[in-house]
């Protein structure tokens, strides 16, 4: 009987030992699987941020998909910003790829190491994560400036810009609904086309190099440098010089509006308000008050051949000097005094400088803050520029695997 109870106690201890062990293999399993998981969240984090930093790179430096490309420099920027496994994220040039000029994709492979598992000669455990970012015609957002601006409107295939007087000899003149003749080409009447009309929903406009279809300013077509006046010292229409108001009506607005950018939502196809009268007191201060935001910012051609606006104190194209600005058609402009006007695009201008009672700015492509986005072009390649050809762009993560 005692030798019986002390096998019996000696089989109870083996059990025992093998249930502790088989515990403690269950609990070190569980906890490098954990560790895994959150490595795993970690590195996704990392190549997230990554592919929406290069997306605006993209943004702001088109068709360069180099490993000195703005787009994949910021990548690794920012994938370096983050931590996994309390390493750094160090992404090789080679796992950032283009599928379309507006689309980054980054794919990643990171060991994680483990705790327990090494026991079973198991020391890391392979992690694959990918993420994407596309840039998406902006539709309307917040901040935008107090001014209101004739979009580009067409002759035949000929583009009649809103600084027509400027640059064009002999000008074309106000939009004509007659037949008429300018610079060898006659037309039965001059026309308009927003490049967020419905009937390019989808549509990839970087592409079209005259106003044959499409009219309204785009890019990279339209962005030449060329200065545009955003308010005047003579009447667009009778009592009006450029001025909008956005929100509330009068100076003091207006000039805030001018620093700050308007904290409401505005949208293409919006009804305005213009806000009558010169302004000039209010836009002289609210022009100096945005100019001394960022004082070194100049708008450059870059090494690729495009317009862009570098600063000594922020980022290429994220100058605080680069505001949206509502643009109206022929269609629907605005009349004597104040009087309404709809939103047909929204501009994106660089402010260049105040000269006497006129404000000047120049067109350059950049990203929407906070904005709300359209469809991105269907038929996407490698020169398609921006959202689509859109004056501005919103930056959005998208699902890595619905990339062909």
């Amino acid at each position: 009987m005692r030798r019986s109870a002390k096998r019996e106690r000696g089989t109870v201890l083996v059990l025992i030992a093998s249930g502790l062990v088989m515990l403690l293999g269950a609990v070190g399993l569980s906890v490098d699987l954990g560790y895994v998981f959150t490595f795993r969240n970690q590195l996704q984090n990392a190549v997230d941020a990554a592919a929406l930093a290069g997306a605006q790179g993209l943004l702001a430096d088109p068709g360069d998909f180099s490993e000195s490309g703005r787009a994949k420099q910021l990548a690794i920027e920012y994938a370096a910003r983050n931590a996994a496994g309390q390493q750094p994220v160090r992404l090789d040039p080679g796992e950032i790829t283009f599928p379309t000029g507006n689309t980054i994709k980054i794919e990643v492979t990171r060991p994680a190491g483990t705790f327990f598992m090494r026991v079973l000669g198991i020391p890391t455990v392979n992690v694959h994560v990918a993420a994407a970012a596309r840039i998406m015609p902006a539709i309307g957002g917040g901040g935008l400036r107090p001014f209101a601006v004739l979009d580009q409107f067409g002759h035949g295939p000929l583009c009649v810009p809103p600084n027509d007087e400027s640059i064009n000899h002999p000008p074309h003149g106000a939009f004509k609904d007659y037949p008429h003749e300018w610079m060898g080409v006659q037309v039965d009447s001059d026309h308009y086309t927003s490049p967020y009309d419905p009937e390019f929903n989808g549509w990839d406009l970087s592409t079209m190099s005259d106003c044959s279809t499409v009219t309204g300013l785009i890019a990279p077509r339209d962005v030449d440098g060329q200065l545009i006046e955003l308010k005047v010292d003579r009447w667009l229409t009778p009592g009006n010089f450029g001025p909008a108001a956005l929100g509330q009506h009068g100076a003091d607005a207006y000039e805030e509006n001018i620093i700050h950018g308007y904290q409401g939502f505005i949208q293409v196809g919006d009804i305005l308000e213009t806000e009558p009268g010169n302004m000039i007191g209010p836009t002289q201060s609210g022009v100096d008050a945005l100019i001394a935001q960022d004082p070194t910012a100049r708008m450059v051609r870059n090494s690729s051949g495009n317009w862009v606006v570098v600063s000594d104190d922020f980022p290429m194209n994220e100058s605080p000097r680069i505001i949206p600005i509502p643009m109206y058609s022929v269609y629907f402009a605005p009349s004597q005094g104040r009087s309404e006007f709809q939103v047909a695009s929204i501009g994106s201008f660089f402010i260049e400088r105040i000269a006497g009672r006129t404000l000047y700015g120049r067109f350059v492509q950049s990203r929407l803050k906070n904005a709300r986005s359209g469809n991105a072009p269907r038929n996407a390649s490698s020169q398609t520029v921006s959202g689509g050809g859109r004056l501005l762009g919103a930056v959005k993560l998208i699902d890595p695997e619905s990339i062909p």
